[in-house]
């Protein structure tokens, strides 16, 4: 796609994450990202302006491509944003969202922007921290998969400006998941790594099925103590921990044991099979987590019971 140091897939979503996220770091990724070539260029600011992104951008990449749509977050728009650069015919359309809070206004007018681009089209999100301010992660997730979905479907790239400092290692974990790659500055922020999860596709299950997969808190604690077993584990052995774990209303332990065998056998364990997260030998009747099942190790981390 361009010859900046970094090569990109159209249709791919990738997380930016930086500890601190201010002017300079954002110049610096104009800088460095694939972006010059682009036909058409979406931007989400809430950290900052519409004309100062474009000054920015004309300031770091040089001709602002014929079509823009800004998505202006709690901004007023400001005239400097909509006027075309000096003879370049350029149509610089800002949306206002006026509330922070509203993901679904913000992705409805990310998905308009998208209808309506031509040909290499690049997608610029100033910063998820700034909505994280008002959303949950959970709400965060959605936002992002959906998204990052509509980014696929037309073949459109992605960046999003994430500020680590602001979230907790397990929230970031959870992020760079759902990304296609991760961009990240490194060496007291004068160097960017890719750190790439092109082998996400394909072995990895789709978020409908991994929440779905996680919805029982049984199958949680069976996860996770397959993800720390090095071997293979023995199904009455993987009873006794999720009954362990699971249960304190008084039960016989042995009531308690055969009820929690029976639910992973019967229904548990075929859910996990069919989703791609375990394997389950029944000639041995042996489980162990299989390698997608490291996909949902942060979802984990941030429903420990």
């Amino acid at each position: 796609m361009s010859d900046r140091g970094l090569s990109t897939d159209s249709g791919s979503s990738f997380l930016v994450t930086v500890r601190s996220l201010h002017a300079e770091v954002r110049e610096a990724g104009l800088d460095l990202l694939p972006v010059d070539e682009a036909d058409s260029v979406i931007a989400v600011t809430y950290d900052q302006s519409a004309d100062s992104f474009l000054r920015t951008w004309r300031s770091r990449v040089g001709t602002v491509p014929e079509y823009v749509r800004i998505v202006d977050v709690h901004q007023t728009m400001r005239s400097a944003a909509s006027a075309p650069a000096r003879g370049s015919g350029v149509r610089n359309v800002v949306r206002t969202v006026q509330r922070p809070d509203d993901l679904t206004a913000v992705r409805d007018a990310i998905t308009s922007a998208l209808a309506e681009a031509t040909d290499e089209t690049v997608l610029v999100f100033d910063s998820l921290t700034a909505p994280f301010e008002h959303a949950s992660l959970a709400e965060m997730v959605a936002f992002l998969d959906g998204v990052s979905a509509r980014l696929a479907d037309a073949d459109a790239t992605g960046y999003f400006y994430l500020e680590t400092r602001a979230h907790d290692p397990p929230t970031v974990a959870t992020l760079r998941v759902l990304a296609d790659g991760t961009l990240e500055l490194i060496n007291d922020g004068v160097e960017w790594c890719t750190r790439s999860l092109a082998n996400r596709t394909g072995d990895c299950p789709s978020l409908d099925v991994l929440f779905d997969s996680l919805r029982v808190r049984l199958r949680r604690d069976a996860l996770r103590y397959l993800l720390r077993s090095a071997e293979p584990v023995d199904v009455d052995e993987l009873a006794s921990v999720v009954a362990r774990l699971g249960s304190d209303d008084g039960e016989a332990t042995r009531n308690r044991h055969r009820r929690y065998y029976t639910a992973l056998y019967q229904l548990h364990l075929p859910k996990l099979v069919d989703a791609g997260l375990v394997r389950h030998d029944e000639t041995k009747r042996q489980v162990s987590a299989c390698e997608a099942a490291r996909w949902v190790e942060p979802f984990l981390a941030l429903s420990e019971e």
